[in-house]
């Protein structure tokens, strides 16, 4: 998914704890964990450590789960790897601060087990934006 975040005014008040992201339909501060497909959960960021969480971002390291859909996706494994991860973008709605792109890393810097490249960012927001929640 691509973003094209809208430029957003931080407030000087603004404060670390009054950022949040959004895991599917939930703002949540500091997650531990990001589901990406809310609506099968095949692709997830389980067991997130964050080591910076801010107004300028949040990076941390946690373990990315897919689901591979072989020989049908009932009855396919998932498979796991150490990835870094990164949330970038801070935008306002609803009078709140979200960071909305998250971008995951393979810590090995080799492609995924599940043979996508290495690197991708998703748009945790977008789910909230289609259905116009607040």
């Amino acid at each position: 998914m691509t973003v094209t975040p809208k430029s957003v005014t931080i407030p000087a008040a603004l404060t670390d704890q009054q950022v949040f992201t959004w895991n599917c339909e939930i703002p949540e501060y500091k997650p531990e964990s990001i589901m990406l497909t809310c609506a099968d959960g095949g692709w997830l960021v389980d067991s997130i450590t964050w080591s910076m969480w801010g107004v300028g971002g949040a990076e941390g390291t946690g373990i990315f789960r897919e689901k591979l859909c072989e020989p049908s996706c009932v009855e396919g494994d998932f498979v796991e790897e150490k990835v870094k991860v990164k949330l970038s973008d801070l935008v306002e709605r609803g009078g709140k601060y979200y960071l909305r792109t998250l971008g995951i890393n393979t810590v090995s810097g080799k492609d995924f087990l599940s043979g996508r490249a290495n690197g991708f960012n998703w748009d945790v927001m977008d789910f909230i934006e289609v259905m116009d929640w607040d």
